[in-house]
């Protein structure tokens, strides 16, 4: 079985890079508003029904969470796009079943040491990072098959998958408040499991299973995208996720939880942000454009998400505290005190979104790695440095000004990258 017909939207028609391209644009940008507005749905829903504490603790999962996914698809996710995207159908189907086989050892591996340091914590840290480990590899699998289904031209099928996701979640929510339960692992745990019912959906959508077996050929056989990839992730949001948790020992679970509400309430920027990006890095790697025509497909892009950011952050930044405890709780006053630095942060951060997204299709990840290599440790050292001095409010001005002082770098190398134009990519299946 081959995966490009169990892809494709219409029956009977293959998926072609040129056919569709407005139906595919749509359906990411469906997908992501889905992924965005349900993770916004479940950290209001936690924020609601749990204490400050409670919440710190759901927090420093979720951020366990994301950096896992983020290392995970820096060697599986990046490697499909970048390498796969223009394959043919045979290729297409073993890069899936051996990407996602990857995803799964990443996520056993991650299993084990949350493990061990979930042993080594307090309650109710420990209770979170425990059903945290339960359900990372599944949560890591249901993150890749989205990937495929985009790259390989059928995003309808990450949607379906994600919105299977959001109705099991929500539903068990739903019944897990009306028994009065308060503990945040509980929450996760229920929204993990949910995740991992939908990657197994998500290998009948595919028509291909994991093989854990070629996860050894595809992390090492792709060691030009997925090195430079891997320590741009651990160089950037590393820096990002392990700020929190410096933040959390030196300010408190409570100012993590207000840093991880602020970002929800500007969640609604990643619907455009990931969608353009996941869109345009496939759609990109199957043309053959010119140095002028990359370029202003990067300035384009950021444009779009400057404008867009700025719009998001004036409406935040101006409403009512009564809107804002509505949503948040007890949560808004930390929320409303971060929020300002934060948006600081997202617009400098989407204006070299254009510029990386360009570099990724070249198969340029080292420009992309020089840039996190810049920003990673300013993240860090301005985050901590602005916690100790000015407590929460501090943290998050010091992740915006980080941010702000890498935008010049980014383009400098996307319009060197340009004129060089795209790198061979290493074919090892």
């Amino acid at each position: 079985m081959t995966i490009t017909p169990q892809l494709d939207e219409k029956s009977g028609e293959q998926a072609t890079p040129a056919g569709g391209l407005r139906r595919r644009a749509i359906w990411i940008i469906a997908d992501q508003a889905l992924s965005s507005l349900s993770n916004a749905g479940l950290t209001i829903g936690v924020a609601r029904v749990v204490s400050d504490t409670q919440y710190g603790a759901f927090a420093l999962a979720f951020t366990v969470y994301s950096l896992t996914l983020a290392l995970s698809q820096s060697v599986t996710n990046q490697v499909l796009v970048i390498g796969y995207s223009a394959a043919d159908s045979p290729k297409r189907h073993r890069a899936a079943m051996a990407g996602a086989g990857s995803a799964v050892v990443v996520g056993l591996a991650a299993t084990v040491i949350l493990v061990v340091a979930g042993l080594l914590v307090g309650i109710p840290v420990r209770e979170t990072l425990i059903a945290d480990a339960i359900v990372l590899p599944g949560l890591l699998l249901q993150d890749f098959w989205r990937t495929v289904f985009v790259a390989f031209g059928a995003p309808r099928k990450a949607f379906v998958n994600d919105l299977i996701w959001t109705v099991l979640w929500a539903l068990a929510f739903a019944v897990l408040i009306a028994l009065h339960i308060d503990m945040a692992a509980v929450y996760f745990l229920a929204w993990g499991l949910t995740g991992v019912a939908a990657a197994v959906y998500g290998i009948r959508q595919a028509g291909a299973r994991p093989a854990l077996g070629r996860a050894r050929l595809w992390l090492l056989g792709h060691r030009d995208i997925s090195v430079p990839s891997f320590a741009n992730t651990l160089s950037a949001m590393g820096a990002i996720q392990v700020g929190f948790l410096i933040i959390a020992s030196i300010g408190g679970v409570e100012v993590v939880g207000a840093l991880r509400a602020s970002q929800t309430l500007l969640g609604p920027l990643n619907i455009i942000g990931f969608a353009l990006s996941a869109f345009a890095v496939p759609e990109i790697v199957r043309r053959d454009l010119r140095a002028r025509g990359l370029i202003l497909a990067a300035v384009g892009l950021s444009g779009v998400l400057v404008v867009a950011a700025a719009a998001w952050g004036a409406i935040l930044l101006l409403l009512p505290d009564s809107v804002g405890r509505e949503l948040l709780g007890d949560t808004w006053s930390g929320t409303r005190t971060t929020m300002p630095g934060l948006v600081l942060y997202y617009c400098s951060i989407v204006a070299t979104t254009g510029a990386t997204a360009v570099m990724k299709a070249l198969n340029r990840m080292r420009s992309v790695l020089l840039t996190s290599v810049i920003l990673g440790p300013l993240v860090l050292a301005f985050s901590v440095v602005g916690v100790i001095v000015q407590g929460d409010r501090g943290a998050a001005e010091g992740f915006g000004l980080a941010a702000a002082v890498v935008i010049v770098p980014c383009w400098i190398l996307l319009v060197r990258d340009a004129r060089r134009g795209k790198r061979p990519v290493d074919d090892v299946l």
